[in-house]
């Protein structure tokens, strides 16, 4: 009895043996097919350094392989946090201030203590290098900061989950080396993905003319180097006027009335330039000029008549056309208008009338009413 006893007890020994190995592999992250290539996840062209790196402090979990990262200059607050790689907003935590992206292949990043989100919306699609959030010291009070972990899990994203040993685009790589604080004081500085692109904003359209002082906003992204910016010329190559700007604006009446183009030209933080510009656009605010001595004309009653008057001047938008009025008040007005500065009119019953006018530019700025004709029907 006492050898079946044991013999049974081995057998189950080995089944539970086997038991937990099966479970070993289940728990295990399926193995990443293609993982993506990382950038840093801190705005290009500004230094951040590790204060805490790998198998320290609150990195010895299953996020050994987490950075902690900081400014070396500024306040790290509120810095853009930039995704690393393509990927699909996959979870958000408010208390921690974290943001999980899904990148395919059981491959997901992850950024913690922002002090808010972009968006919270999930499946929401990230560029690489594409601002997320911003830096926070949510769910580690005092102490701003970005963690910054890379990991494989299983299809639900949460069990199974490791981290990985980073390497990044920019040239750094950071491999297991044994002992507490790995790479911890190390100065990461991330690159620009691209050109810098210049967007613009105005109510005043290009090709338009506009007799109110607009303003053109504009702002950079994949910037950081700066901008310059100048009316009917392109600002120089040399320098920035605004060393470090992502954003700024212009007003038509800084230059003037007149027909014209606002260059912007901006910096990379890796020196990359891009020249844009926004118009032309006409800034007109001076009326047309209607020079005209009124006329008296007799008709007989069942005559149809054109009229004709001299026509008005606008060196800047052009004449856009004529209000008319035609009537016995000498002060009358109407809302009738024609572009150009003659009319048809039907047979009119006897009696005196007075056509008035009114000229237009193509900016809306309007001339003063003008008797330019007494019309005497018999």
């Amino acid at each position: 009895m006492m050898m079946h006893s044991t013999r049974w007890r081995r057998a189950l020994l080995a089944l539970g043996w086997l038991f937990a190995v099966m479970l070993s592999f289940v728990a295990r992250p399926l193995p990443v097919a293609a993982a993506p290539t990382l950038v840093l996840p801190t705005p290009p062209g500004e230094p951040w350094r590790i204060i805490q790196g790998y198998a320290c402090g609150t990195h010895t979990g299953w996020d050994r392989y987490s950075l902690d990262l900081a400014q070396v200059h500024g306040p790290t607050y509120d810095a853009p946090i930039r995704a690393a790689a393509s990927g699909t907003l996959w979870h958000w935590e408010a208390r921690s201030g974290t943001i999980v992206l899904a990148h395919g292949n059981n491959f997901f990043t992850m950024y913690t203590h922002l002090s808010r989100p972009v968006t919270t919306e999930r499946g929401y699609a990230f560029a690489a290098g594409e601002v997320l959030g911003y830096a926070g010291d949510r769910g580690s009070p005092g102490i701003p900061h970005l963690h910054f972990t890379a990991y494989t899990a299983s299809a639900n994203g949460w069990s199974g989950r490791q981290s990985v040993p980073l390497k990044f685009a920019e040239g750094y790589d950071l491999p297991e080396i044994g002992g507490c604080n790995q790479h911890g004081g190390k100065v990461l500085t991330a690159m620009s993905l691209q050109d810098p692109v210049v967007t613009f904003t105005s109510a005043a359209l290009p090709a338009g003319w506009y007799n109110a002082d607009h303003q053109i906003d504009f702002s950079v992204a994949w910037g950081g180097g700066g901008l310059s910016q100048a009316w009917d010329v392109e600002p120089p190559a040399d320098q920035p006027m605004f060393p470090g700007a992502y954003d700024g604006y212009a007003r038509l009446s800084d230059m003037g009335e007149g027909w014209h183009t606002l260059y912007v030209r901006a910096w990379g933080p890796d020196g990359r330039q891009t020249l844009a510009s926004y118009g032309p656009v006409g800034y007109d605010i001076s009326p047309p000029v209607l020079v005209a001595t009124p006329q008296t004309l007799t008709i007989a009653r069942d005559q149809a008549m054109t009229l004709v008057w001299p026509a008005a001047s606008d060196p800047l938008s052009g004449v856009a056309g004529y209000r008319l009025y035609l009537g016995p008040d000498p002060s009358g007005e109407s809302e009738w208008f024609v572009t150009e500065p003659s009319v048809a009119v039907p047979p009119l019953a006897p009696g005196t009338y007075l056509l008035r006018v009114k000229p237009i530019d193509n900016a809306g700025n309007v001339g003063a009413w003008q008797t330019v004709m007494t019309i005497v029907v018999e």
